[in-house]
C-alpha cells in the first residue's frame, strides 16, 4: 500500500522515496535545451513561472543549483551539466518503454529494428524481409540499418535495435549471440593475376594486399591467420566491405583474403579457393538476453533460426577466429 503521505509523482528507488518527478526532469530538459525558460515554456505550452517553479523545487531536492543564477538566459552549472548527462538515459530508457507497451497493445502493428552488416546487406537481408513480409504481414513496420558489428552490439545493449546480425564479438553478459550462418574464406585476384603463383600463403608476401579496416573483427581474423602462417603481407589499403573490397581488386590495384558473400561474383575477379585457405567467418544472431522483445521481432528471429537449420552451409565446428 502506498502511504497517503507520499507526494503526487514522487520517486521510489531501492526503498528510499525521492520527490523528483518525471516532469521536473522534463521541464529541466526543456530549458536546458532552449536556453531560455521562456522558450522552453512555450514550446511545451505551459506558463514561465510553472516551468520555474518546478525547476526551483528540483534544484530545492537535489540540493544544488542547475542553473546560474545571475546568468541571463538559462545556462546550466557544472551540476546542471552533470544532472542533464545523466538524465538524458532515463529519459530515453522511458520513451523505449513507452515504444514497447504501444507496440504490444496494438494488436494490428508492430515494428522490428534490426541492424547487420554490409556483408548481408545486398542479397540476404532483402531476401530476408520478403519472405517474413509474405507471411506475417500483419501490419509489421521494420526500421533496417548497415553498420560494423561493434556499432551493433552498442545499438541492442541501447535498445535501440531488436536485433543485430554480424560478425564474432567478444563475450558480453549482456547480448546472446548465435551462430546462423558460415562463410569460407576466399582469396580475390585481379583477372590479370597468374593463379599459380598462390600456392601457399608465402604468395601474399610478393603481392600488394587489400584488407578490412583496423577496427574490424575480420581484420583481427585475418591478422591472426598472418600471423599464423608467418607472413607479413604488404597491406596497402583498408576499405569497409566485401564490395569494396572486391571493386579495388577488380581495378587490379591488389589482391584480398574476404568472406566468401552473395553477390561477390559479379565482380570480375578471380574467386580461388586455396587448400592452405580452410578458415571462414561464423554470422551471428545477436539480442538482448533480458529485454523484452515484441511479438513480431520474436516471430523475425525464429524465422532467421529456422532458415539456419536448413541451410546445409552451416558448420558447427570448433571456430577458426581469432580471439578477439
Amino acid at each position: 500500500m502506498i502511504p497517503e503521505s507520499r507526494a503526487a509523482g514522487a520517486i521510489l528507488l531501492s526503498g528510499k522515496e525521492y520527490a523528483v518527478t518525471l516532469e521536473q526532469i522534463q521541464y529541466f530538459h526543456a530549458a536546458a535545451q532552449f536556453g531560455s525558460f521562456s522558450k522552453a515554456a512555450e514550446a511545451i505550452h505551459i506558463s514561465q513561472p510553472s516551468l520555474s517553479i518546478a525547476v526551483q523545487k528540483l534544484e530545492k531536492e537535489l540540493g544544488v543549483e542547475l542553473f546560474a543564477a545571475k546568468r541571463r538566459g538559462a545556462v546550466l552549472t557544472d551540476a546542471g551539466r552533470l544532472f542533464l548527462q545523466d538524465t538524458q538515459n532515463v529519459l530515453r530508457h522511458l520513451d523505449l518503454a513507452v515504444t514497447h507497451m504501444r507496440q504490444f497493445s496494438e494488436k494490428n502493428r508492430a515494428e522490428i529494428r534490426i541492424a547487420y552488416t554490409a556483408s548481408l546487406a545486398d542479397a540476404y537481408i532483402p531476401r530476408l524481409l520478403k519472405s517474413f513480409l509474405a507471411r506475417e504481414r500483419q501490419g509489421c513496420c521494420i526500421y533496417s540499418d548497415e553498420m560494423p558489428s561493434s556499432q551493433i552490439a552498442q545499438g541492442i545493449r541501447e535498445g535501440r535495435f531488436d536485433l543485430g546480425l554480424c560478425s564474432a564479438l567478444a563475450p558480453d553478459p549482456e547480448l546472446e549471440m548465435i551462430p546462423v550462418m558460415y562463410q569460407p574464406l576466399c582469396l580475390l585476384l585481379p583477372m590479370s593475376e597468374n593463379v599459380d603463383a598462390y600456392t601457399s600463403a608465402q604468395a601474399l608476401e610478393r603481392t600488394d594486399l587489400i584488407c578490412y579496416r583496423k577496427d574490424y573483427p575480420m581484420y583481427r581474423q585475418l591478422a591472426g591467420l598472418f600471423e599464423k602462417w608467418q607472413v607479413s603481407p604488404h597491406v596497402i589499403h583498408y576499405a569497409y566491405s566485401e564490395d569494396a573490397i572486391a571493386h579495388l581488386v577488380e581495378q587490379e590495384l591488389g589482391t584480398a583474403i574476404v568472406a566468401k558473400t552473395e553477390g561477390l561474383e559479379r565482380y570480375r575477379v578471380r574467386i580461388l579457393f586455396p587448400g592452405w585457405l580452410k578458415e571462414g567467418r561464423y554470422i551471428y544472431l545477436i539480442h538482448h538476453r533480458t529485454r523484452l522483445m515484441s511479438s513480431a521481432a520474436q516471430m523475425l528471429k525464429e524465422q532467421i533460426l529456422a532458415d539456419c537449420a536448413q541451410r546445409d552451409s552451416l558448420k558447427l565446428e570448433p571456430q577458426t577466429t581469432a580471439e578477439l
